[in-house]
């Protein structure tokens, strides 16, 4: 897979470091800048033809890549959870972030198994301070329970109704938390999924598990969430060192 990347902040950079390590790279063109990483399979581009898939962390330039993704008809990968273009005419994946990416798969992933959940929640993490009143929310430690307020919602394919929350937090560490709560043939059953990790690093990873799944064909032509493909998308974010913790409770 060869991927042109636009990174002009550390989400991009991190993303790169990510998409390095994945054996299926075989080149990474840097859009607009000079490669320090010393290896090979980075250097510096200025045409995507022959690219399989670009990216940019940039909001400035998002429509103009998206133009250029066009023209050579290539999936075009940004992490905001804005689309620029009302119809386009390629695969175009927004929203590759830790809430939109990597928290609404794990919540799609886990609704899959299940017929008819009763009920869903996904929560987040988010820089500010803590919340002294609001709903409960509990992440793996460090990062441990807050108070959430109510989120924006990241899973708009969601099948059913899903609660969204969002937890401001200090501090570099990010958190990601599902619960899902669902009937099964030996009694109500609640799952409970967490991450918490590095802040930056989650970003690397929910922007390159997204790019990863767009160059190898998982999303269609037009506005993709990462949850449209949400089990290829959560293969690359767990090769790429996504740590979900599980929690299983019976009723």
């Amino acid at each position: 897979m060869k991927i042109a990347l636009e990174a002009t902040t550390k989400i991009g950079s991190r993303a790169a470091r990510v998409l390095l390590a994945e054996r299926s790279v075989e080149a990474i063109g840097l859009i607009g800048r000079r490669s320090t990483s010393g290896d090979p399979r980075v250097s510096t581009i200025t045409n995507l033809a022959g690219w399989d898939v670009v990216v940019s962390d940039d909001p400035e330039h998002t429509e103009r890549r998206y133009l250029q993704a066009s023209d050579h008809g290539i999936p075009f990968v940004v992490p905001s959870g804005e689309a620029v273009v009302p119809h386009p005419d390629i695969p175009f994946v927004v929203g590759a972030n830790p809430s939109f990416g990597l928290a609404a798969s794990v919540a799609a992933n886990e609704c899959s198994h299940n017929d008819t959940p009763l009920e869903t929640l996904v929560g987040w993490t988010e820089p500010g301070h803590r919340l002294r009143r609001g709903d409960p929310l509990a992440f793996p430690k460090p990062i441990g329970n807050l108070w959430a307020h109510a989120g924006a919602n990241v899973w708009p394919q969601a099948p059913h109704a899903v609660q969204f929350l969002a937890a401001p937090v200090e501090g570099t560490w990010a958190g990601l938390t599902v619960r899902v709560t669902a009937a099964t043939p030996e009694g109500v059953e609640v799952r409970t999924l967490g991450v918490a990790d590095d802040g930056a690093f989650l970003e690397g990873i929910a922007l390159a598990a997204a790019v990863l799944a767009a160059g190898t064909g998982a999303y269609p032509i037009g506005i993709n969430y990462p949850t449209a493909a949400f089990r290829e998308y959560l293969e690359g974010a767990l090769r790429a060192g996504l740590d979900v913790a599980t929690f299983v409770e019976r009723r």
